[in-house]
């Protein structure tokens, strides 16, 4: 089944990390236990670790079918003592690799669903700008590349293309913001801000590569316009490029074209014979020119199919790209622009009218003999 070993690899690492169990409090609405049924992010963490390993059995039913059972009866056994848990969990992970390794893209997969956490959560705001950054240096980018080029069928087509494009556009917005990251990550909100979208991130890449629908459909015309505006930079680049290695060559084409009419006008007489030469050389540039560009055009003819799907991979990977949302300078944002990196949309009418911690909760009902309800 696709993105089951990278599933049972991420669900390995949530075990391992309680932290990284609490995500969907990111997302969680106000809760009254009166009047809503809890959603899986209200519920206690005893309660959340209790389904994740009844997914970690099911996943390993799916993918390491030979692991010993008593392997899996050590975890569920030890789950409520941290240090008993992490044991267990080790020993667990070493049968999973035991049983994965003679599959190449079994355990490229799971190693991604590892890897990949480790790349979202590792971060923290107390331990400093350089735990964030270096989850994103170009060695670490390589290897889950490298990873997610193995796993191969185990992941949804596509994905690894598009959370490894993902992956260049935090790297390209982390270069641009790098000084003022390390300058000021414990002086202000940024960090927090940070580690909050890079947390919300790892949810997007988890359910691109285990094919969720809502993440594997058409871009939104958002992704689709950052990721035209990619293409046209990269025309122009293209463009400039040409035109400086061969300048010499267009400046060749037009001093012979003026010399042609130069020895044309000079030795004609009479205007309706100097205007006909005149049309008969713009003929025959125009000829050659037309031929030029036929030329041209059935060499690119393959080029613009590659194009499209350039342009599609660059929208779909804007599509689940959640970058932070921090103030930007106005050199900053020239130079997002020049490095193809789009700007995270605010909405500060919806996002900063009340802070989280004091949005209303519905009250609870009053019963009929008019005491509050305990």
């Amino acid at each position: 089944m696709a993105g089951s070993p990278f599933s049972l690899g991420w669900v390995m690492a949530q075990l391992f990390d309680a932290r990284r169990l609490t995500i969907d409090e990111l997302f969680s609405p106000p809760f009254n236990p009166v009047v809503q049924l809890p959603l899986v992010a209200d519920l206690e963490l005893a309660r959340r670790r209790e389904l994740a390993l009844a997914d970690l059995g099911d996943l390993l039913g799916d993918v390491a079918s030979g692991v010993p059972h008593e392997k899996l009866d050590a975890v569920k056994a030890a789950a409520g003592n941290e240090t008993q848990l992490a044991a267990a969990l080790k020993d667990l992970h070493q049968a999973i690799l035991d049983q994965l390794v003679a599959d190449d893209q079994q355990i490229a997969g799971y190693q991604l669903g590892l890897m990949l956490s480790d790349t979202c959560w590792l971060p923290t705001v107390a331990d400093g700008a350089e735990t964030f950054m270096v989850m994103f240096q170009r060695g670490q980018v390589a290897a889950l590349k490298a990873w997610l080029a193995s796993a191969g069928d185990t992941i949804p087509a596509g994905s690894a293309g598009i959370i490894g494009h993902s992956l260049d556009n935090w790297q390209n917005w982390i270069e641009v913001n790098s000084p003022s990251i390390s300058k000021n990550w414990k002086a202000s909100t940024d960090a927090t801000q940070i580690i909050k979208s890079l947390h919300i991130q790892s949810m997007t890449w988890h359910s691109v590569l285990v094919g969720d629908p809502q993440t594997s459909g058409a871009p939104s015309m958002t992704a689709w316009l950052q990721a035209s505006s990619a293409v046209v930079r990269a025309a122009r680049t293209v463009t400039v490029s040409v035109l400086r290695r061969f300048w010499w060559l267009l400046l060749l084409i037009a001093v012979v074209i003026g010399g042609v009419l130069a020895i044309v006008i000079s030795n004609l007489h009479g205007a309706s014979q100097v205007w006909t030469s005149i049309l008969w050389v713009g003929g025959s540039v125009g000829i050659s020119g037309a031929g030029l560009m036929s030329a041209v055009g059935k060499a690119l003819s393959g080029v613009g199919s590659e194009v499209w799907d350039a342009a599609r991979g660059d929208a779909e990977a804007w599509n689940v790209t959640w970058l932070p949302t921090l103030r930007q300078s106005r050199q900053q944002r020239r130079a997002l622009d020049r490095a193809g990196v789009a700007m995270p949309a605010l909405n500060p009418g919806l996002e900063a009218v009340i802070p989280p911690a004091t949005l209303i909760v519905r009250p609870a009902p009053v019963p009929a003999s008019g005491s509050p309800t305990p």
